[in-house]
C-alpha cells in the first residue's frame, strides 16, 4: 500500500513539473514589458521596497544623478532578475547584489542580473545611475514625473508593471529654494544653497502612481478639523485668490463624498497636489501628489456653468482614483478601463450634490454618450476590453471607448442590479482587493453576489465585444414603436416617465401627443435611427422639452443627419442656427456649438459659407450686445468668431485681441487661439500681432503664441518647415502644442495649400509610436487627417492602413487612424 501511495505522490509530482510554464529568455528580454514577462515576475518576485535618491540641480541641462536600493523577496530562483530601464545610453554602476559587486547585462530595455547572485528569500541590490530624461518633464525651474503607463522605466530601473506593487522611499537633493511634493510627508534637512527632503514610506503601489513635483513654486496650504491639503502653483496672486477657495473646497468635498460611498477613509496618508502650466492631461492620480493642468482648475471671471461643472468633475475624477485605481489597480492594463470607468461614474455622483440647480442626468448624457459616439460610430471601433500583449503599447488603449463609453455601461449596469446593490458590491471590491490588483471578472463576481444576479453574459456582451447598438424609432397607427437589433445587449431606456427594457422584443407605446418619443433617462447608448415623423415632431417641438430632453434630442439629430438620415446640410444648419440664438442652457451651449463648427466648416463651401457669415452673425453680435451675463455675452462671442471672416469683420475682433474693449476680457489661452483663427483669414499686422502677444500674461502662452506663428504663417515655406520638424522628437515634447500646431495646418482655411503635409504627417506615425512620445495617437491624427474633406485623403490613408498591416503594425492603432477617416467619408460623401 505504501508503494502505491509512494508512485501516486511520484506522479503527482511529475505532473506539477511538466505543468509549470516555461518562459524563453529572449522573449522575456525583447524591447518592452511583455505579458509573458510579468507573469514571470509575479510568480518569482513579492515584497519589493525601493529606496530612490535623485540630485536635482537647478540647471536643466545638467545630468540628474541618483542611487537606488531595491529590497525585494524571491519566491523561486528559477530565473535571473529583469530590471526594466528604457534609456538611450544607460548608465549603471556599482551595482552590489547581496553585499557582493557585479556586472550586469544590458539588453534591450532592461538590465539583467544572473540568478547565480541572487537567491530565494530576502536579496538587495543596490547601484548608481544617471535617471532618463523622457519622463522628467524638465522645464527652466521646474520638473515633474509622469510615469504612466510604462514610464517608470525611462526614469530609473524598476519592475514597471501594475500588479508588482512595492513600498517606496525617496530623497530629493535640491535647491533650497525649490519646494517639492511626492507620495508621502517629507522632512528638509537644510544645508547651504542646497537641502535635501527624505520622505515617508509609501504604502503598496504601482510604479506608474509613484511621482514628484519640484521647482520654483508657490504654495497654499488649507487646513481644517484635521484636514490639510497643499497646493502648488505657478500662477498669478490674483488669479490664486479668486480660484483657490474653490479648489480646496471640492477636494474637500470630493474627499468626503467618497469616503462615504465607499465606507473606507482615504487609502493614502495625504492628497496634495500641483498646478502645472503646460500639462499633458486634465489632470494624474499620483499618490499624494496629484498633478493638475493649471488652465483646467483656475477659472476666469466669465467661466459658465458647464465650465464650473467640468472642473468640479476633474476633481473628483482624480480623487476617486485614490480609491479606483490606486487602493485596487488593475493587474494588467487591458482592464486599464476599470480605473477609468469609475472616476467618471464616481465623479459624476460625487459633484452633483455641489450644483444642485444643474441637471445632472443631461451632464452625463453630454460628458458620454455625445464623446463616445464620436468613435464607436466608426470603422474603428473596439470593445471596452481590449487585449495587450505589451506594455509599449499600452497609450492605445486610451480614448473615447473608456473614458466614456464604459460610465453608461456602469449606469446600465446599475439600473440592472440597482443603487444599493452596486454600492454594496463595489464597497466588497475595494475591501477584497486592498492594496492589491484585480480583473474586470473580479469586479463583476463581487456585484453578482451582492445583487444576487448572474451578470457574466450580460457584462461579457457589453464590455469585451466591439457593438454600437442599433435601435429604430417611429410611429405605427399613432404608438411609438421601438425595434432593437441588439438584444444581446439588453438595456433600460425611460419613455414617458416609464422604464421599458430593450432586448429581442419590440415595443408599442401608447404616447400623449406632444410627449418626447425618445429616451428620457440619459441612461441608453446607440444610435437611436429616427423616422421621418419622429423627426418631425421632435423639431417642431424641440422648445417645449426639458433641457435633458433637448440634449437627447440635438444628439440624436445630429447622429441621423452623419447617418444621412433624414436630415441634410442645407435642413440642418438653419436648425443649429436657430437653436444657437433662442438655447439658454450653457451645458447645451458647448453641444451646438460643436455640431455647428462641424456642419458650416466641413459640410459647406467657402462661398456657401460666407453667405452664412453675411445673413447671420450680425444676429449673433446683437444677441451678445443684449446679453445680460457674462457667460452668455462670452458664448455668443464664441459664435460670431467661428463664422468665416471677411476684411470688415475681421475688425470687430481688434479691440478684444488687445484688451481694449471691457465688453469681454478674453483669457490668454483664448487672445492666443483668436489670433491664429483671424491670422489664417487676413489678420496679418504686426502691430496688432506685438500687442497681443505683450498682453499675454502667462509664460506659458505667450511661448505657445509664438509656436503657432509658422502654423498660420501665409509662408508656405514656414509651415512646411514646421511640418518637417515634426519628425524630431524634440520637437514633439510638447504633445498638446504639437495637436494645437496641425489643428491649424489642416484647418479649413488652409487646406487646400497643406494637403500635401499629410503623407508625411502620416509617415511620422509608427516612429511616434516606438518612441511614445505623443501618448494620445488619436488626438495627432485627429488633428490631420481628421481635419480633412478631400477623397484623396481618404484614398491615401487607406493605402498607408495597408502599408502598416503588412508590417503587422498593431491592430489598436490601426483602430485610432481609421476612426479619424470616419469624419472624411461622411463629409465625402463615402
Amino acid at each position: 500500500m505504501k508503494r502505491i501511495i509512494s508512485i501516486i505522490c511520484v506522479l503527482l509530482l511529475f505532473v506539477g513539473c511538466t505543468t509549470h510554464k516555461i518562459y524563453d529568455m529572449d522573449q522575456l528580454t525583447s524591447d518592452g514589458i511583455t505579458k509573458e514577462l510579468a507573469e514571470m515576475r509575479f510568480q518569482e518576485l513579492g515584497n519589493i521596497n525601493y529606496e530612490l535618491h535623485f540630485i536635482l540641480p537647478k540647471d536643466k541641462a545638467k545630468e540628474i544623478q541618483a542611487t537606488s536600493l531595491i529590497t525585494l523577496h524571491k519566491n523561486t530562483n528559477n530565473y535571473p532578475l529583469i530590471l526594466d530601464f528604457k534609456v538611450d545610453q544607460p548608465r549603471i554602476n556599482n551595482v552590489i547584489v547581496n553585499n557582493q559587486k557585479i556586472e550586469v547585462t544590458v539588453k534591450n530595455e532592461h538590465i539583467i542580473i544572473d540568478k547565480e547572485h541572487l537567491k530565494e528569500g530576502e536579496n538587495k541590490i543596490s547601484y548608481q545611475f544617471i535617471a532618463g530624461d523622457q519622463s522628467l518633464n524638465r522645464k527652466e525651474n521646474y520638473m515633474y514625473t509622469l510615469l504612466v503607463p510604462d514610464r517608470a522605466r525611462t526614469l530609473f530601473p524598476c519592475f514597471d508593471q501594475p500588479d508588482l506593487k512595492a513600498t517606496y522611499q525617496l530623497s530629493l537633493d535640491l535647491p533650497k529654494d525649490w519646494k517639492a511634493i511626492a507620495g508621502e510627508y517629507g522632512k528638509e534637512v537644510e544645508n547651504e544653497d542646497r537641502k535635501i527632503i527624505q520622505f515617508g514610506k509609501t504604502k503598496k503601489i504601482s510604479t506608474y502612481l509613484f511621482s514628484f513635483v519640484a521647482g520654483e513654486f508657490k504654495e497654499e496650504i488649507f487646513k481644517e478639523n484635521g484636514l490639510e491639503f497643499h497646493m502648488l502653483h505657478m500662477e498669478e496672486d490674483s488669479k490664486i485668490k479668486a480660484n483657490k477657495d474653490a479648489i480646496f473646497h471640492l477636494h474637500k468635498k470630493s474627499l468626503a463624498w467618497l469616503t462615504e460611498y465607499t465606507n473606507i477613509p482615504l487609502p493614502f496618508n495625504k492628497l496634495d497636489f500641483a498646478l502645472i502650466p503646460p500639462f499633458q492631461y486634465g489632470g494624474m492620480e499620483h499618490v499624494g501628489a496629484i498633478q493638475y493642468r493649471a488652465s483646467s482648475l483656475i477659472l476666469d471671471e466669465n467661466a459658465n456653468d458647464t465650465q464650473k461643472m467640468q472642473r468640479a468633475k476633474l476633481i473628483a475624477h482624480e480623487v476617486a482614483h485614490m480609491w479606483f485605481g490606486n487602493l485596487v489597480t488593475m493587474k494588467w492594463f487591458d482592464d486599464v478601463w476599470l480605473k477609468e470607468v469609475f472616476a467618471n461614474f464616481i465623479a459624476a455622483k460625487a459633484v452633483a450634490p455641489e450644483y444642485p440647480e444643474i441637471n445632472h442626468d443631461l451632464q452625463f448624457y453630454l460628458a458620454h454618450q455625445n464623446k463616445a459616439y464620436v468613435v464607436d460610430r466608426t470603422d474603428g471601433r473596439h470593445a471596452i476590453q481590449q487585449g495587450l500583449d505589451n506594455l509599449n503599447l499600452a497609450g492605445t488603449l486610451y480614448g473615447a471607448i473608456i473614458y466614456s463609453k464604459a460610465p453608461v455601461v456602469m449606469s446600465q449596469l446599475e439600473l440592472m442590479v440597482g443603487e444599493e446593490q452596486l454600492k454594496m458590491g463595489l464597497r466588497s471590491y475595494l475591501k477584497n482587493y486592498s492594496y492589491g490588483n484585480a480583473t474586470f471578472d473580479n469586479l463583476i463576481d463581487e456585484i453578482a453576489k451582492a445583487s444576487n444576479i448572474n451578470l457574466k453574459s450580460w457584462a461579457n456582451e457589453w464590455v469585451k465585444k466591439k457593438r454600437m447598438p442599433r435601435v429604430s424609432f417611429s410611429y405605427e397607427n399613432k404608438m411609438l414603436k421601438i425595434k432593437y437589433f441588439n438584444p444581446a445587449l439588453q438595456q433600460k431606456i425611460q419613455i414617458n416617465n416609464q422604464w421599458y427594457l430593450l432586448d429581442d422584443k419590440d415595443l408599442l407605446i401608447d404616447l400623449p401627443e406632444g410627449s418626447f418619443p425618445l429616451d428620457q433617462s440619459c441612461k441608453g447608448y446607440g444610435y437611436f435611427k429616427l423616422g421621418y415623423d419622429i423627426t418631425s415632431t421632435i423639431q417642431k417641438n424641440i422648445n417645449k422639452y426639458t433641457d435633458a430632453e433637448r440634449g437627447i434630442a440635438y444628439g440624436t439629430l445630429y447622429e441621423n443627419f452623419l447617418n444621412k438620415n433624414v436630415l441634410y446640410p442645407k435642413d440642418y444648419m438653419p436648425f443649429l442656427i436657430q437653436q444657437l440664438s433662442i438655447e439658454q442652457n450653457s451645458l447645451l451651449h458647448n453641444m451646438l456649438l460643436s455640431q455647428f463648427k462641424e456642419v458650416y466648416w466641413f459640410y459647406f463651401n467657402e462661398e456657401q459659407r460666407i453667405n452664412f457669415t453675411n445673413e447671420y452673425q450680425s444676429d449673433f453680435i446683437r444677441l451678445m450686445a443684449k446679453a445680460k451675463t457674462k457667460p452668455l455675452k462670452s458664448f455668443y462671442f464664441k459664435v460670431v468668431s467661428n463664422f468665416q471672416q471677411n476684411e470688415t469683420t475681421l475688425s470687430f475682433f481688434i479691440p478684444y485681441l488687445t484688451g481694449k474693449s471691457k465688453d469681454i476680457k478674453l483669457s490668454d489661452k483664448e487672445k492666443v487661439h483668436l489670433f491664429h483663427y483671424l491670422r489664417m483669414q487676413g489678420l496679418r499686422d504686426k502691430g496688432i500681432q506685438k500687442t497681443v502677444s505683450e498682453s499675454i500674461s502667462s509664460t506659458y502662452y505667450k511661448d505657445l503664441f509664438a509656436y503657432l506663428l509658422p502654423t498660420t504663417s501665409d509662408i508656405e515655406l514656414l509651415k512646411r518647415g514646421y511640418v518637417i520638424n515634426l519628425g524630431l522628437q524634440k520637437e514633439r515634447e510638447n504633445e498638446t502644442w504639437v495637436e494645437y500646431g496641425l489643428y491649424y495646418i489642416n484647418h479649413p482655411l488652409q487646406a487646400k495649400e497643406t494637403i500635401e503635409y499629410i503623407p508625411i504627417t502620416l509617415s511620422y506615425l509608427p516612429k511616434v509610436q516606438e518612441t511614445g512620445d505623443i501618448f494620445f495617437p488619436y488626438n495627432y491624427l485627429r488633428n490631420s487627417i481628421g481635419m480633412r474633406t478631400e477623397k484623396s485623403v481618404l484614398s491615401r490613408t487607406n493605402q498607408f492602413i495597408y502599408q502598416l498591416q503588412s508590417q503587422k503594425m498593431d491592430t489598436k492603432l490601426i483602430n485610432k487612424i481609421k476612426q479619424n477617416l470616419d469624419p472624411i467619408k461622411r463629409r465625402s460623401g463615402q
